[in-house]
């Protein structure tokens, strides 16, 4: 089930496809791609934030994560996201070329990119922990 799904979310036809199917396939792999990046995003804050309090950065009364970076990492992510669909449509434009894996390389990369920005607090903060535990 879940290959089934991974091999969906990279695939695209073999036929030539105008600029709006392009933008077309990217548009209907979104909601996926906002549901994985908000689950892995919503499980790497609660281990972020144990983390930190566990290794003791926190003063009392510190926050842990400015507010307002909560509310724009949504909108920061669909705007790397609808960058994709515009790399694609610009590379086949200065190629002149059909390039039908551009599309899944792309969203590759930027899936990769955005797992790799989501999951760095988190990963910083047990690193930290590790590190402590060790020399302490």
């Amino acid at each position: 089930m879940v290959r089934d799904a991974v091999k969906w979310l990279f695939a695209v036809p073999e036929e030539p496809r105008p600029w709006w199917k392009v933008i077309t396939w990217w548009e209907i792999r979104r909601i996926p791609y906002n549901l994985i990046c908000g689950g892995v995003g919503f499980i790497s804050l609660l281990l972020f934030f144990h983390f930190i309090n566990v290794v003791g950065e926190l003063k009392p009364g510190e926050d842990a994560i400015e507010p307002m970076a909560l509310f724009a990492a949504p909108f920061l992510i669909n705007i790397a996201y609808t960058a994709g669909w515009v790399a694609e449509l610009f590379l086949r434009f200065v190629w002149r070329d059909n390039i039908a894996r551009l599309g899944p390389a792309l969203l590759k990369l930027g899936f990769s990119f955005s797992l790799f920005v989501i999951l760095l607090p988190s990963v910083f903060w047990f690193l930290m922990w590790v590190y402590r535990s060790v020399t302490h």
